[in-house]
């Protein structure tokens, strides 16, 4: 493994280590303002068709099942992921329609994805909420290392927004060929644009 993997990892494990320490309250607390504090900007304000996720909480992934929600009942089309290809090579990630809770289901890794809704071409999506360990202020994340939100991102000229903790935020993660930056980045705090 090359130096810049290497040190993905690193930073992978020190994040998910501060993840793992939070108690469930400081949990919620921090989740919550980062969530509003991404609700407020201007590209999902301005946005119609946005693409988010559905967290894992039990692993201190940031929760933004509230924006789906909001999002979803003023009339946004909000899209999912669905992991399409399991197996080693290149990773395939589609988006589909969310339609209420009610139309999820989990895949094998435990994610909750959108079954039976249509589609959603990333090319038709105004922003992508992506999740990350961590992220550096150069705009380059820390995901599982799997490579499925980059090469969704490819194919998705909206803006990419990425919420993470404070103390998930460093001065710059290492970057390669196929990695996709980041064009916002939000905390708790702050809202960084690389």
């Amino acid at each position: 493994m090359s130096a810049k993997p290497l040190q993905k990892e690193a930073l992978r494990e020190r994040f998910a280590t501060y993840r793992e320490g939070l108690s469930e309250r400081e949990y919620r607390r921090r989740s919550m303002q980062v969530i509003e504090r991404l609700a407020a900007l201007p590209e999902l304000a301005a946005a119609s068709v946005v693409h988010c996720y559905w967290p894992l909480p039990k692993r201190g992934e940031l929760d933004p099942r509230s924006l789906v929600r909001s999002l979803h009942a003023e009339g946004c089309t909000v899209a999912l992921p669905v992991v399409a290809s399991f197996g080693e090579g290149s990773p395939a990630m589609t988006a589909r329609r969310y339609d209420g809770p009610g139309c999820l289901r989990e895949n094998r890794w435990g994610l909750a994805e959108p079954a039976g809704t249509e589609a959603v071409p990333p090319e038709t999506l105004d922003a992508v909420v992506v999740p990350a360990f961590g992220a550096g202020r150069n705009g380059h994340r820390v995901g599982h290392g799997r490579g499925f939100y980059d090469a969704f991102l490819e194919k998705a000229s909206a803006p990419a927004c990425c919420p993470v903790y404070d103390a998930c935020l460093v001065g710059r993660v290492p970057a390669e060929p196929h990695d996709v930056p980041m064009d916002v980045l939000v905390t708790e705090s702050e809202t960084v644009r690389p």
